[in-house]
């Protein structure tokens, strides 16, 4: 149930940023959509068996999230203003810290403009067992971000 409240509570809280204006009739149909939305997010994710993992690691990767933000957006608007720039972009593989949970991670890579996860190695459970697990980013350059050092623990 916990979970069904969490999912509808961040679709209603996204619903409500994005309507233009809050009226009672935009909160309670914004209200009934997010209780779906929720309901299906809940299914897919005990269908897949999906779980966030490890807890390895978040407090850093949290910490460093902002600055990467900050800092990517800034590598992309060079990356645009620069054709020269886009020879650096490319795929490269990025190993996780043992107890680094994939799942949370790979989502907030994906968050920044700078990296994109396009596909992992290993069950997304593995970062619990032991052994990281390997992710496929695509990146604006082969420079590391801080969040990715917080989340491989190059950057301790």
């Amino acid at each position: 149930m916990f979970e069904l409240m969490l999912w509808w509570g961040m679709l209603l809280l996204l619903n409500t940023v994005f309507i233009s204006s809050v009226t009672p009739l935009e909160i309670a149909v914004g209200g009934g959509v997010a209780l779906l939305g929720a309901v299906g997010a809940l299914a897919v994710r005990r269908a897949s068996g999906a779980t966030p993992g490890g807890p390895a690691r978040l407090a850093r990767s949290a910490l460093a999230f902002p600055w990467t933000l900050l800092a990517d957006t800034g590598r992309l608007v060079l990356l645009l203003t620069s054709p020269a720039r886009r020879q650096e972009a490319g795929f490269r593989t990025v190993r996780l810290s043992t107890g680094t949970g994939p799942a949370w991670a790979a989502a907030l890579l994906s968050s920044t403009p700078g990296a994109y996860v396009v596909s992992h190695e290993g069950g997304w459970d593995d970062g619990d067992s032991g052994g990281g697990v390997a992710l496929t980013v695509h990146s604006l350059g082969g420079r590391t971000s801080a969040l990715e050092a917080a989340l491989t623990g190059s950057g301790r």
